[in-house]
């Protein structure tokens, strides 16, 4: 007779995976082996439900939330527009709180990004900052070496007239306990809405979560004075559901992109400017993109200024310098600049219709902010999905009022009377304006089924603003914000590959005329461009057929067994093996019930089995291909212990 006991591998349970198929599991109370115990594989389930057909499956109706912020590049051709009065350069674009000391409204742009933003006055006393939150975790004494490898999602209400409803994630990573962070503190930066005993902030996870017993803000929290004026970061939602069931990424990415690219989601667009739109608030409610991820100048304009009045607040709309804007002596100014469009000028174009002369008619000048080249696409040659959102630079158009041009670059000449006061670099703006994403849920389908788990970006409330200009008392506020925002990673645009530095309309392929770039005299260099620096995502989709017909799953516990190969393999192994057949079906499991694993009866004197590691393996013993295995791995283990018999029986 026997007893058995079954031990449960299971990867999403593991704190230490170093990639799908290959992690290690703690047992919560060791078991001793002693002679003649034996220890089998006793099942294996291996998570090839997608990869066997490069299908991803849903199992329910999935509901996405997709949140976007808007930027500009801010270079020299969008500087500077002609006025329908006089033919005369407008400066649209306002250095609000540069000065002159730093640049001007006449000067051309910088080529850097420029956040688009609001504005309003801190009227409220019971706005909160908070900066850092503290961790503390259980203890890690009993075989337990790290904590992390998880997202906390911090709910808070934004300061902003409307009070949204705002997420912060804060990512920890695995971490050993030798490198835990000085009293367990992470930056968090943002600023809350609340009451007199601190802010409306809230934590989605419900704890202890991988060692975590206590997450708390209170420390560090800090009451905003009344008065102050705050940027914050214009979000746009997208909500959209998708139907559960099997889907190509192909499928899925055009469906995502049909939700995405419509420009009459949020209604009918409209060609025509009416009799308000040239007042504030414009009452207008059509405007040529009716979109989250592409609106306008005035359109935005209107909806800050209707949601003004139903605050009782003022709010102004302004793009914010909050990405990487380095200067000469090495200080980094993200953040303490901004700058505001010629709204007046802008509406001061407008000319009503007119039926006795319809020639009259001209519309405001107004400008295009967001994305028009929205798109999640598979590339069949990487088989990877990819997001493009970018709006691009449109070049070599054939005439005047065309519709043809192509996607390019132009170069970029700094117009600028002090360049050792301002000097963020020139070269070549990538693209007009773009988005990029603040928020994707839900998590489970953005980073583990598609792949996109650092594409997001998060404004840090951590930048003191000048408003509107502060030399001699800087502001003692964090009032404004940085993003950290990479191309390729979380922004697109026009790959700036060693062909577009090529002028093709000489015969000499001659070079762009860089020494007197910053006149007016120098003719505009025009590249085209259709290279894409798309965003990709980090899961690699299979489309083909394995190419062996098995795996080899090594368990290794703390004690050893001999698994040897044919001569001269060299694939001799010391751990409990089993071998499981590679047959692919459409979203199933690749399963072994024990028939393939090899028992281990154990010899010798009694040891403690507490830990084991989890390799899923190719037959030549190397890793199996990421685009192959999924995280819903689990492997048991059998113990059977032999139940010895009574030898000291009362004779008869």
């Amino acid at each position: 007779m026997s007893e058995s006991t079954i031990l449960e591998l299971r990867q999403k349970n593991s704190s230490d995976v170093e990639r799908n198929g290959i992690y290690k599991t703690t047992l919560d109370t060791a078991i001793q082996i002693e002679e003649g115990d034996q220890v089998n594989v006793k099942a294996i389930y291996l998570d090839t439900s997608e990869s066997s057909a490069g299908f991803i499956h849903l199992e329910e109706d999935v509901d996405i939330t997709m949140e976007m912020a808007i930027y500009i590049q801010n270079y020299k051709l969008d500087q500077r527009f002609i006025s329908h009065f006089g033919q005369e350069s407008l400066e649209l674009r306002q250095y609000v709180n540069m000065g002159n000391d730093v640049r001007s409204p006449f000067e051309l742009g910088d080529n850097n990004i420029w956040w688009l933003a609001q504005h309003s006055e801190n009227v409220s006393s019971t706005n909160w900052k908070v900066q850092k939150i503290k961790i503390t975790i259980g203890d890690l004494s009993k075989g337990v070496d790290n904590y992390g490898g998880l997202t906390l999602h911090f709910n808070y209400v934004s300061t902003a007239p409307g009070a949204a409803n705002l997420v912060y994630p804060l990512k920890i990573k695995s971490t050993r306990k030798q490198n835990l962070p000085p009293n367990g503190e992470y930056a968090i930066n943002i600023l809350s809405r609340g009451d007199g005993d601190g802010p409306f902030i809230t934590l989605q996870e419900k704890l202890p979560q991988t060692g975590i017993t206590s997450v708390t803000w209170e420390p560090y929290q800090e009451q905003v004075d009344p008065g102050e004026t705050i940027f914050t970061l214009q979000r746009f939602p997208l909500n959209f559901t998708i139907g559960a069931g099997d889907y190509t990424p192909g499928e899925l990415a055009d469906i995502i992109t049909e939700n995405m690219a419509n420009v009459e989601l949020e209604g009918k667009v409209n060609d025509l400017y009416d009799d308000n739109a040239s007042s504030t608030p414009i009452t207008k409610t059509n405007w040529p993109a009716m979109s989250p991820f592409l609106t306008t100048i005035l359109k935005n304009d209107a909806e800050l200024q209707r949601k003004a009045l139903t605050e009782g607040e003022t709010i102004g709309q302004s793009f914010v310098n909050a990405t990487d804007y380095i200067v000469d002596n090495g200080n980094d100014l993200a953040g303490t600049f901004y700058m505001e469009y010629n709204l007046i000028d802008m509406k001061g174009e407008y000319v009503a219709p007119n039926p006795a002369n319809p020639a009259d008619y001209n519309p405001p000048l107004d400008k295009y902010i967001g994305a028009n080249e929205v798109a999640l696409i598979f590339d069949e040659n990487t088989n990877k999905l990819q997001f493009n959102l970018h709006f691009p630079i449109y070049v070599n158009e054939s005439s005047s009022g065309s519709n043809d041009a192509s996607p390019g670059v132009v170069y970029n000449g700094i117009d600028n009377n002090l360049p050792g006061v301002f000097s963020v670099p020139t070269g070549m703006p990538l693209r007009y304006s773009g988005v990029a994403f603040t928020r994707l849920e839900p998590t489970s389908f953005w980073e583990n089924q598609l792949g996109f788990g650092d594409i997001t970006i998060t404004p840090e409330m951590n930048a003191n603003l000048n408003y509107p200009i502060s030399t001699s008392t800087p502001p003692t506020h964090n009032n404004s914000f940085t993003i950290k925002a990479n191309n390729g990673e979380q922004i697109t645009g026009a790959f700036p590959a060693l062909d577009v530095a090529v002028i093709k309309s000489e015969t000499s392929f001659s070079t762009p005329p860089f020494s007197n770039i910053s006149t007016t005299n120098v003719p505009l260099i025009e590249i085209s461009n259709p290279a894409i620096w798309s965003v990709n995502s980090t899961k690699t989709y299979n489309n083909s057929i394995a190419d062996e017909g098995y795996f080899i799953v090594d368990v290794s516990p703390n004690f050893n067994q001999n698994l040897v190969g044919e001569i001269g393999s060299s694939q001799s192994s010391k751990s409990t093996q089993s071998i499981v057949n590679r047959y692919y079906t459409q979203n199933s499991f690749t399963s072994d019930q024990g028939a393939g694993s090899i028992s281990y009866t154990h010899s010798g004197a009694p040891q403690m089995l507490s830990e084991f590691q989890v390799r899923v393996l190719n037959p030549d013993r190397s890793t199996v291909k990421p685009s192959i295995l999924q995280e819903k791995n689990t492997v048991f283990i059998e113990v059977i212990k032999p139940i010895k018999s009574n030898t000291n029986q009362n004779p008869k």
